[in-house]
């Protein structure tokens, strides 16, 4: 009993140094903060595939009770961003090349509709934003920030679609986005393409300022080709990096 009790405590009091802010508001639900807190590090890559996530960790690095952590957990199991198994524990699941394909027949179909819509109903104020976002992206590059030049884009779709005036419909690409986001970080040490996107922002933001729906569309449904090209790539040289893996695994177990 003492033994088991040791092992229980042990466990509880694994760090979560991949968890630095864990500070809830008092403003919004607490699973909702929890849930996104924790898709972004997944997503980003701060946590490698197959790592645990022990629960009680969690919950005492927020202060909070335990139900909001399983619910956020629950959600992100259903994104397929983590694997929840009763008999071994709670892990970062590997990214799914299955739900990657899905989040480009999502984005491809309904992002450029989107911003169509947008386009028609451009203020001032948005592009202002996007104009922002788009300089970030500038900086990123010049810094070899490449961390911020793939949160400023992700900044900049966001705030494209936020202007087409449909925020479930931005909320089913955000929630298919997740895998495919993961294979955008596994490049962040050496941004591809960043300069071709750039000159495709500045481009979405002439069209927008004109009210040219069927031209923003166009753009960004361009944009949008031009990038899978370097996803298929990644994700390609991560299926070799996997399959090398498992062969040095079963040549390894064969020599023992």
């Amino acid at each position: 009993m003492a033994i088991s009790e040791t092992a229980t405590q042990a466990k509880s009091e694994v760090t979560v140094d991949w968890l630095p802010d864990a500070v809830l508001r008092s403003d919004s639900p607490l699973s909702e903060q929890i849930y996104a807190r924790l898709r972004e590090v997944i997503v980003a890559g701060r946590i490698a595939p197959g790592t645990a996530l022990h629960e009680p960790s969690i919950t005492k690095q927020f202060g909070t009770s335990r139900t909001p952590v399983r619910e956020a957990l629950l959600r992100l199991r259903d994104e397929g961003l983590i694997d929840i198994k009763k008999q071994s524990g709670t892990f970062v699941a590997p990214i799914d090349p299955d739900r990657v394909v899905e989040g480009m027949i999502v984005r491809e179909s309904l992002e450029p509709r989107l911003a169509a819509m947008a386009a028609e109903k451009m203020t001032d104020r948005i592009l202002a934003d996007l104009i922002f976002e788009t300089g970030q992206m500038t900086k990123a590059v010049e810094s070899g920030n490449s961390l911020l030049f793939i949160a400023s884009d992700d900044n900049f779709h966001r705030i494209l679609l936020d202007a087409s005036g449909f925020p479930h419909i931005v909320e089913i690409i955000q929630r298919v986005n997740a895998h495919l986001d993961r294979v955008r970080y596994l490049s962040a040490s050496e941004p591809v393409r960043a300069q071709t996107a750039l000159d495709e922002h500045h481009a979405m933001i002439e069209r927008l300022r004109a009210g040219d729906a069927t031209g923003a569309a166009e753009m960004l449904l361009a944009h949008l080709e031009g990038s899978w090209v370097l996803i298929r790539e990644l994700l390609a040289q991560q299926n070799r990096s996997r399959e090398e893996a498992e062969r040095g695994k079963v040549s390894g177990e064969e020599t023992g």
